[in-house]
């Protein structure tokens, strides 16, 4: 909860996220989850759709199912909550009873909203059932939730980072209508004004152009407009990013001007968590994200802008994918981390990730 400063009537300004005290790092050497059986539950859940994952600590088995979206802020709770009770049911299959589950949703900030979805969550049940926002996931997917920071930036964009000592500061995050600076959707909506200030006069010709109209099957520049508003799709407007990334490494300088603001935008959000959290010395920064598979044009102006925080280390690829990364929470919640092997995991959840992410060199 924020609180108002009696003395100022300043607003104080206390973490966005904060790491359930279930899943702060356990103490080294605990072995508290030696005899626990069962199954573990992650979800990862998006705007555009809901991927499960159970993990049977008995057999060591991985199952993965994936259903429509779930973040409340676009779909609403009650088809929220449907998007994930379908996705555990698949998993399940009612087998064994679950030890564990981690929900990582977007648009999942506050008690409240937590409160929400899991009273709607009814096909989880577990004596530690836990739902927090999609980037906390996002950040266990990256660093197997060790000390780093892991910035998103796929359809949105959103950074978090957590220090050795359990300290979480969330920078951004705040949807396409105010935020989302440094993402997909940012990105191709930029592209699009790009062309339609052409079609004003008020630019210079960009190949933007001709693959704005290839993109979408236009016969003219002015027919975007129904794209943008009567059939608005976020998602939709959001996969043009590519052909600006394609643009960009063809040498249009439209289209690179367009990532190195994306990439100087994310950059401040990555050193404002690193500032936050007073690491004392370089961070680990993964990249996560559909986004970065734009590569150099993206990522090398991001890889300048953040020497301060990296030391001059390269960025990290994630060790799982996003549900991985719930699934790798919830095995800390019931003190299982030891059991769980992340390259194994990784292999059997194969590219089940609903941002996507930057995949290994």
């Amino acid at each position: 909860m924020h609180s108002t400063s009696v003395d100022s009537g300043q607003q104080r300004k206390d973490s966005l996220v904060t790491l359930p005290a279930e899943l702060l790092p356990k103490a080294t050497g605990s072995n508290s989850g030696a005899t626990v059986n069962g199954l573990l539950v992650g979800v990862d859940g998006g705007a555009t759709k809901t991927i499960a994952a159970a993990f049977d600590l008995d057999t060591g088995t991985v199952t993965a199912a994936e259903t429509g979206p779930s973040n409340p802020e676009a779909v609403g709770f009650d088809a929220a909550a449907a998007s994930i009770n379908e996705a555990i049911r698949e998993v399940l299959g009612r087998a064994k009873p679950v030890t564990a589950g981690v929900l990582g949703v977007a648009g999942i900030d506050t008690d409240e909203e937590r409160k929400r979805l899991l009273s709607g969550v009814t096909e989880l049940s577990a004596p530690v059932t836990l739902a927090v926002n999609d980037v906390v996931s996002a950040w266990a997917a990256g660093s197997l939730a060790s000390p780093g920071i892991a910035a998103i930036s796929g359809t949105g964009s959103n950074t978090f980072g957590v220090n050795s000592r359990g300290g979480a500061w969330r920078c951004g995050g705040w949807g396409h209508i105010v935020g989302d600076e440094g993402s997909g959707y940012l990105v191709a909506l930029k592209a699009i004004r790009a062309v339609l200030a052409y079609r004003d006069g008020r630019n210079d010709w960009t190949e933007l152009v001709p693959r704005l109209l290839d993109f979408y099957g236009l016969r003219q520049i002015e027919d975007v407009k129904p794209i943008i508003y009567r059939d608005f799709d976020k998602a939709r407007i959001a996969s043009f990013a590519q052909q600006v990334a394609e643009a960009a490494h063809g040498g249009d300088d439209m289209a690179t001007g367009i990532f190195q603001q994306a990439a100087a935008d994310l950059a401040e959000q990555i050193s404002t968590v690193y500032r936050a959290l007073d690491f004392g010395g370089p961070a680990e920064v993964t990249l996560i994200g559909s986004n970065f598979r734009a590569g150099e044009v993206f990522v090398g102006p991001l890889r300048e802008h953040l020497r301060h925080v990296t030391g001059g280390r390269d960025f990290a690829a994630p060790k799982l994918p996003a549900v991985g990364g719930s699934l790798w929470l919830a095995a800390r919640a019931a003190g299982a981390e030891h059991r769980l092997d992340p390259q194994a995991i990784a292999s059997a959840l194969g590219d089940a990730d609903a941002h996507g992410f930057l995949p290994k060199p």
